[in-house]
Order: structure tokens, then C-alpha cells, then sequence
């Protein structure tokens, strides 16, 4: 795997063993048994402060349980190094990449699409490897991920954090200058943010959900979109889809939503009508393709930002067609960054409703496992 070797020399410059090599000699200072002199090389600059040789001498050798070794960064001197604690890319960060390699990578693409793996694989890390930006993104969805196996989960969750704020911070810059050379790495960083929302925001299965759940949710469409719109101006798509036509619902999905769409009035109906229209939609897609965790995330791209926004304002009956997309995180594969959110969403929205809403959530809320 030559690109990870690649990826392995630029992540890491920092090693606690001295240099025990000496500079060669060329010939001609042998034979005047003269001393070669070089000229003095450009200091290294380090990610978490810059030391003269004296201060560095006088430190003592690092702590090899530190999981933050200092390293090298690329950064030239002219450019601003931020004050706040940013994580380093260092060897730590070696496993990360192997790790989305070897298990994040299959977990955000559909088992039927080989050449979607493949292209996470390849292109994107080497994509990855000329963006810090979309970097620090890899390293953060892979963190995150890597949590959930891991002896100690909240330490992978802060520099799964860490990594994704200072990702975040050098995307802006990207994203202000789009161009052919980086519409792909900024893409990618878009997708990942989507799937990082979604995965940092996971109820709790051990705690009782709350309503933040539902701003979080909330957060992740509005990411959702924003991650449509740049592929959208750098490569324009129509949205939203066409309906999957000649695949029918069951007859206890098509029931429920008849009764969804009877209970739809007041002003806003035709809003309502528009955001059950999408999901049923999204519904029968799932019928003939369900091996895509990212169809988790199509209705809320599609969805009308005022409807949105209904959400955001804790509006009963647009919290009653989010209750039966609880029932879409159930059907999509159980990727670890969706676990958890089909039976915690429901759960908060069945509180929040008004009581007479409950007999028209039944249905999705038997699909998503919630027990009144």
C-alpha cells in the first residue's frame, strides 16, 4: 500500500530516538583533510509552539503514554498558527487512517457498490493527503467510529472532535476558494461533516433522549444540505428525485400514511403534504434498495427549509411526519454513526406531540422498536 506509506511520512516527522548518523564528507575535503560545512538548515516548526534548540535540550524525554506528540507541520513561518489546542497529526493518527481503511470506509457506502468503496480507498486519501482540511475530516468520522470499540470512548470522542473543529477551520478558507483542484476534497469534507453530525449526536441508549435530539437533527439537514448544495454548484444535479415508480408499500405502510395524510390540516398543509409526499418516496426506495446508509439522509436534503424550520420550532404535526422517518433510520443498514437515533428520536417526538397525534404514530413507533 504505497499511498498509506506516503501518508504515514507525512503525518509523522517526530520520533523520541536521537539521530545517531553523521554528515558525510565529500571528496575533496578528505583529501585537504579539511571540515565539510553545510548550510544551516530551516527550523522545523512545531504544531504545539515553536522551541530554540537551548529550551529543547533543557526538556526532558516525552512521556511515551502522551496520545499528542508534538509534530511537524508544514505550516511556512509567515503564516498564522492558532492558539487554540488543535490536535497534531502524529502516530497516533496512523491508526486512524488504517482504520478507515480497514472498517470506517464500509460503514459509509452501500455493500452493492464496489467502485464507491474503491474510490474511498484511494481517491479520497489521496485526496486527503494534499487537503489538511478533508485530513483532519478522515481522521475525525474515523475517531468517532473507532469509539465505539475502544476501552476508553470519550478520549477518541474529544480528538474525533478536535480534529473535525480544526477541519472545519481550514474548509471555510477552502470553500471561499473552490476551484478544480480542490471541488472534490471539499465534496468529500461535506459528506463526511453530514455523517460526523449524525454520529456525534447518537442517543444515548443508556439515557433518556431530550429535545436537543431534535435541534441536533435539525443541524444535521441543514449540513445535509449544505453538503448537496456545493455538489450542486460544482456539479449540478436536479433535485429532487423522481419518484420510484412500480414498487407499492405494504398494506400496513400504505394505511399509515393515509391516516398521516388525513390528519394534515390548518394553513400550512400543502408544506406538510410536500414533506409527506418526499418520504413516502423515500420509503418505497428503501423497499427496492436498502443497502445505502445514506439514503438515511435524502429527505432531509430534499425537504423545503421551512419545513425545516418547523422542525426547529418544535411544530406537533411536522414532529408527527419526523416520527414516521424514525421508521427510514430502522430500514437503512445499522451503520454505528445512525444506532440509536430510530428509537431515540421517536421517543422524544411521542413526549412532545400533543396526545392526539399518538394514534397516528403507532405505526412507526411498532417499526421503531418504542415501547409506551
Amino acid at each position: 500500500m504505497a499511498f498509506l506509506s506516503a501518508l504515514f511520512q507525512s503525518l509523522t516527522f517526530c520520533f523520541t530516538s536521537k539521530c545517531d548518523e553523521e554528515k558525510p564528507s565529500c571528496q575533496k575535503c578528505t583529501s585537504r583533510e579539511a571540515l565539510c560545512t553545510y548550510p544551516r538548515l530551516r527550523p522545523l516548526i512545531w504544531v504545539d509552539g515553536i522551541q530554540s534548540t537551548t529550551e529543547a535540550g533543557k526538556e526532558g524525554p516525552k512521556d511515551s503514554n502522551d496520545s499528542s506528540p508534538p509534530s511537524y507541520s508544514s505550516t511556512p513561518r509567515n503564516e498564522e498558527i492558532p492558539n487554540t489546542k488543535t490536535p497534531c497529526l502524529n502516530l497516533e493518527n496512523i491508526d486512524l487512517i488504517i482504520h478507515w481503511f480497514t472498517k470506517t470506509v464500509h460503514t459509509v457506502n452501500p455493500t452493492s457498490n464496489p467502485a464507491a468503496l474503491k474510490i474511498c480507498q484511494t481517491l479520497i486519501l489521496n485526496e486527503a493527503m494534499q487537503h489538511p482540511f478533508l485530513l483532519h475530516g478522515l481522521l475525525a468520522l474515523s475517531a468517532l467510529h473507532y469509539a465505539d470499540s475502544h476501552a476508553n470512548p470519550q478520549k477518541y470522542i474529544e480528538i474525533a472532535i478536535a480534529h473535525h473543529t480544526q477541519g472545519l477551520n481550514l474548509y471555510h478558507s477552502a470553500l471561499s476558494n473552490m476551484s478544480k483542484e480542490n471541488d472534490t476534497a471539499c465534496i468529500a469534507f461535506s459528506s463526511i461533516t453530514a455523517m460526523f453530525a449524525f454520529g456525534v449526536s447518537r442517543p444515548n441508549p443508556m439515557k433518556v433522549a431530550t429535545t436537543e435530539l431534535i435541534d441536533d437533527l435539525a443541524q444535521s439537514f441543514d449540513l445535509t444540505r449544505g453538503w448537496c448544495t456545493i455538489i450542486n454548484v460544482r456539479r449540478p444535479l436536479r433535485f429532487p428525485p423522481e419518484e420510484v415508480k412500480d414498487i407499492t408499500l405494504s398494506i400496513d405502510a400504505e394505511a399509515a400514511f393515509d391516516r398521516l395524510y388525513a390528519s394534515n390540516q390548518g394553513e400550512m398543509t400543502t408544506l406538510y403534504e410536500q414533506a409527506i409526499s418526499y418520504l413516502k418516496a423515500a420509503f418505497k426506495k428503501l423497499e427496492g434498495e436498502n443497502d445505502n446508509p445514506h439514503l438515511a439522509l435524502e429527505w432531509g436534503n430534499i425537504v423545503s427549509e421551512e419545513f425545516v424550520n418547523l422542525i426547529k420550532a418544535r411544530d406537533h404535526f411536522a414532529l408527527v411526519i419526523v416520527g414516521f422517518y424514525c421508521v427510514v433510520f430502522e430500514k437503512v443498514p445499522q451503520v454505528w454513526w445512525l444506532n440509536g437515533w430510530s428509537k431515540g428520536l421517536f421517543g422524544v417526538i411521542w413526549k412532545e406531540v400533543d396526545c392526539s397525534y399518538h394514534e397516528v404514530l403507532e405505526w412507526p413507533g411498532k417499526i421503531a422498536g418504542f415501547e409506551v
